[in-house]
């Protein structure tokens, strides 16, 4: 599996099944369901939505990756099961939580609940 942000390797640190890849429709103007219940289509385009789960991180990681996903628009990588290859495409993340999970008494302080989509632009 590829998949990196702006060149930062991602896939470490994703939960196992933690990736699900998504085509989305874009309809335009008159596309929905009629009153008669037919179906107009007006497909515009069509965008790929990646999103992703992390499994727990340590503080040192969780930074490394709500880092990568803060610029406005990243360049990401991945593996696309539809094209059967390797993609780069321009996209953005948005609504990324990351829930406190507990420190070790050695010190270790780690995040759990980290999810962000990545869309396309």
């Amino acid at each position: 599996m590829v998949l990196k942000i702006d060149g930062t390797d991602i896939v470490p640190y994703i939960a196992y099944g933690g990736l699900k890849w998504q085509r989305s429709d874009v309809d335009g103007e008159g596309a929905g369901r009629m009153l008669d219940g037919t179906l107009e289509r007006n497909r515009m385009a069509t965008k790929i939505r990646l999103d992703v789960t992390c499994r727990p991180l340590k503080a040192a990681e969780a930074s490394i990756v709500l880092s990568s996903i803060m610029p406005e628009w990243i360049s990401v990588t991945y593996y696309d099961p539809q094209m059967g290859s390797t993609v780069t495409k321009t996209m953005y993340a948005n609504n990324n939580p990351a829930s406190y999970l507990i420190k070790h008494p050695d010190g270790t302080e780690w995040w759990s609940g980290i999810t962000f989509p990545l869309i396309e632009k």
